[in-house]
C-alpha cells in the first residue's frame, strides 16, 4: 500500500470512529462558510486534513491531542488571494507576521523575483518557500509592468511554460498593460494560449477600464479585477463574471467605499474577495492583514460570517482550491483559527495543516529561511564612479529652455507642465518646487533625465525601488543626487535621501526590492521613511509607491523610462534616453 492510500483509509478509519485521531477540537461553535450557519461542532484532525466534523467522540483515544475550543469560533484560515511579497519585507518575514493573524494561504507575485532570477531562478525560490508553515501559491506574470529591453527574451515562450509546469503556479498574473491586450497583441495572446493548455486562470489588472473595454478582455479569458475604487466599478465587474478583489492598501484604502456595493446596493457576494495588494509593512502593522479588513468590514455593516466567507471559501473557489482551503470539511486541509470573537478576527490559535502555528499573536512553527544570496537576490546597481558623476544628472541647456515638466498630482498619478527653466553653468538648472529626476540603467548603460514638481524640496533621494530595477535619483542639488545615489550603491541598495545637507534617511534594500530584516523592523523603517518625506515636503500618503510607479507607464500620466519622459495616453517619447 502506498503513503497516498496509506492517509487515505486512516482518514477513513478516523471518520468512522475505528481510529483514534491525532487532533480533536472539542467545543466550538462552528463557522460553516457552505450554509453560513453558526453551530457547536467538534473537528477531528488526521495528518494534517479533516477527518470529521460532528458530535461524535468515537475518534477520541489515549494518544488524542484535544484541544479546548469552548467560547471560540472555529473558522477557516484566512486567504490573501492577491499580494506581492518583495516589497520591502521578504515572503518569510511576512509570513512571520500575517500567520499569527489568521493567514494561513497566500498567493503570491512572482514578477521583480522573475526579473531578478529567470525562470530557473524563480522556481528554485519557490521551493525553497515551499516548506514554510502557511501555503504559497503564485502567479506567473507574462510581461513586466513597463517595457524593459530584455522583455522578449526573459518573457520567452520557453521560459514561461517553465514556470507554468510548477504545481504551485496557479494563475498568469496581472496584466498591468491591459491596452495591448484589447488590442489583439499577437505576442500575448499566444502566451495565454500556452497558459490555457497549462490549465492555468487569468489575473485581471484593469484600472482605469471602460465598460466596454472591460467586455472585450473578459471576453479575452480574465477572471478577476482588483482595481476597482467605486461602487459602480465593483458592480460592473460583477455583471461581467469577475471575481471582485475588495482593496485596502496602503497607496488605496478604499474598503470602507467599495462595501457599499453590499451594505447599500445588496449585490451577492459569492464573487467578492478582501486583498490588501502590495501594501506596505507599517500600514500592515497598523491596519492589518485580512483580518484587519473583515474588522473593518464588519464595523461598516457587513454581516460578520459574510465577511469570513469572502476571505475563506470565496477565494478557495477563484483559486480552485475548493476541498482544499477555504472551509472545515471532511477531506479538506486542516488550516483553522479559534476566534474569540466575529468583530475582532484575532485569532487565539492558528492551525495549519493539522499543526499549531500560532497562539495569541506569536508564531511557533518554525520558518524555513533560504539564503536569498544564495539564490541569486542581490541588488542589480550601476558603477559607483558613473552615478557619484554631478554632470550624469545634468540637462544641458539648448535655444529652447522649455521643457516637458513631470508634475506629480497624486501618489501614483502624474501630468504635463511645460515651463521655462533656468540656465546654470550650460545647464536647465532646479529651481522653485522643480526637482532633477534621473533614471540611470542599473548596468550603467543608459539615463534618462528630466525634471518632477509636486514631490517635495528634499537636496537629494536616490533608490533602486522602482518598477524598472534600475537607479531613481532626483533632488534640487545634482551634488547632493551624485551622493545620494553614491550612498546608495555603497551599501548594495536601498533608498537614501539627503535634506539641508544631512543624510536625513537610509534604508538598506539588499535583495532588490526586499531586505532582509523583520517585519517589525520593516515597518519601523518604513514609518521613518514617511516622517522623512514628509520633512523634505512629500505631500502625498505613500512615497514608496510614488517612487516604484515613477517609472512605469501603465497609469495615467508622464513617465520617466528607459526610453525617455513618456505620455503615457499618446505613447510619445517628449524628451529621448541618452545612452551612456
Amino acid at each position: 500500500m502506498d503513503k497516498t492510500t496509506a492517509g487515505l483509509k486512516n482518514l477513513l478509519e478516523v471518520a468512522g470512529g475505528k481510529r483514534e485521531t491525532e487532533l480533536y477540537i472539542d467545543g466550538g461553535t462552528l463557522v460553516n462558510v457552505f450554509t453560513g450557519e453558526l453551530y457547536q461542532a467538534n473537528v477531528a484532525v488526521e495528518q494534517g486534513k479533516i477527518a470529521y466534523v460532528g458530535d461524535s467522540r468515537s475518534m477520541v483515544g489515549t494518544n488524542t491531542k484535544v484541544i479546548d475550543a469552548s467560547g471560540y469560533y472555529l473558522c477557516p484560515g484566512f486567504i490573501e488571494p492577491h499580494t506581492h511579497p518583495w516589497l520591502v519585507c521578504n515572503p518569510v518575514k511576512m509570513v512571520e507576521a500575517a500567520l499569527p493573524l489568521g493567514n494561513t494561504a497566500f498567493v503570491c507575485d512572482s514578477l521583480f523575483l522573475f526579473a531578478y532570477l529567470g525562470a530557473e531562478g524563480l522556481l528554485n525560490l519557490i521551493n525553497a518557500l515551499a516548506d514554510l508553515p502557511a501555503e504559497l501559491f503564485w502567479v506567473a506574470r507574462i510581461m513586466h509592468q513597463s517595457p524593459v529591453p530584455e522583455e522578449q527574451e526573459y518573457f520567452s515562450l520557453e521560459n514561461l511554460d517553465l514556470v507554468f509546469s510548477h504545481p504551485r503556479v496557479i494563475k498568469v498574473g496581472e496584466i498591468t498593460r491591459w491596452p495591448r491586450l484589447f488590442a489583439g497583441d499577437e505576442s500575448i495572446l499566444a502566451k495565454m494560449d500556452l497558459a490555457r493548455v497549462r490549465r492555468l486562470g487569468f489575473e485581471g489588472h484593469t484600472a482605469g477600464c471602460s465598460y466596454d473595454r472591460l467586455n472585450a478582455l473578459v471576453a479575452s479569458g480574465l477572471e478577476s479585477c482588483h482595481e476597482a475604487i467605486t461602487v459602480d466599478e465593483v458592480i460592473q465587474r460583477l455583471r461581467l463574471g469577475l471575481w471582485t478583489m475588495l482593496r485596502h492598501s496602503s497607496l488605496r484604502p478604499d474598503l470602507p467605499t467599495l462595501l457599499k456595493a453590499v451594505t447599500e446596493k445588496k449585490v451577492q457576494t459569492g464573487r467578492l474577495m478582501f486583498t490588501t495588494d502590495g501594501s506596505i509593512p507599517n500600514f500592515l502593522r497598523r491596519s492589518g492583514f485580512i483580518g484587519g479588513m473583515m474588522k473593518l468590514a464588519v464595523a461598516e455593516g457587513l454581516d460578520p460570517v459574510t465577511a469570513i466567507q469572502m476571505a475563506t471559501i470565496n477565494p478557495a473557489a477563484y483559486l480552485g482550491l475548493e476541498q482544499k482551503l477555504g472551509g472545515i470539511a471532511p477531506g479538506w486541509q486542516a488550516d483553522l483559527l479559534l476566534l474569540p470573537d466575529l468583530q475582532n478576527f484575532k485569532p487565539h490559535l492558528v492551525l495549519t495543516k493539522g499543526q499549531i502555528a500560532a497562539i495569541d499573536g506569536k508564531i511557533c512553527a518554525p520558518l524555513p529561511g533560504p539564503d536569498w544570496g544564495q539564490l541569486g537576490l542581490r541588488t542589480q546597481l550601476p558603477p559607483l564612479e558613473l552615478v557619484s558623476d554631478p554632470s550624469l544628472y545634468g540637462i544641458k541647456a539648448h535655444e529652447t529652455t522649455v521643457f516637458p515638466v513631470i508634475e506629480l498630482v497624486s501618489a501614483a498619478i502624474t501630468k504635463l507642465r511645460e515651463t521655462p527653466i533656468n540656465v546654470s553653468d550650460g545647464f536647465l538648472a532646479a529651481a522653485g518646487d522643480l526637482l532633477h529626476c534621473s533614471l540611470v540603467n542599473r548596468h550603467g548603460r543608459w539615463v534618462t533625465n528630466g525634471f518632477l514638481t509636486g514631490f517635495g524640496k528634499m537636496d537629494g533621494l536616490a533608490t533602486n525601488f522602482a518598477t524598472s530595477n534600475d537607479l531613481l535619483v532626483l533632488g534640487r542639488d545634482r551634488n547632493a543626487m551624485a551622493r545620494a545615489a553614491a550612498e546608495v550603491v555603497q551599501m548594495g541598495g536601498g533608498i537614501v535621501i539627503i535634506h539641508e545637507g544631512k543624510i536625513l534617511f537610509k534604508m538598506r534594500l539588499e535583495y532588490g526590492l526586499m531586505n532582509g530584516c523583520s517585519f517589525d523592523q520593516t515597518a519601523d523603517q518604513t514609518e521613518e521613511l514617511d516622517r522623512a518625506a514628509a520633512v523634505s515636503g512629500y505631500p502625498f500618503n505613500d512615497v514608496l509607491y510614488t517612487l516604484l510607479f515613477m517609472v512605469c507607464d501603465f497609469l495615467p500620466g508622464f513617465r520617466i523610462t528607459a526610453r525617455g519622459i513618456y505620455d503615457v495616453k499618446t505613447r510619445q517619447v517628449l524628451a529621448p534616453v541618452t545612452l551612456l
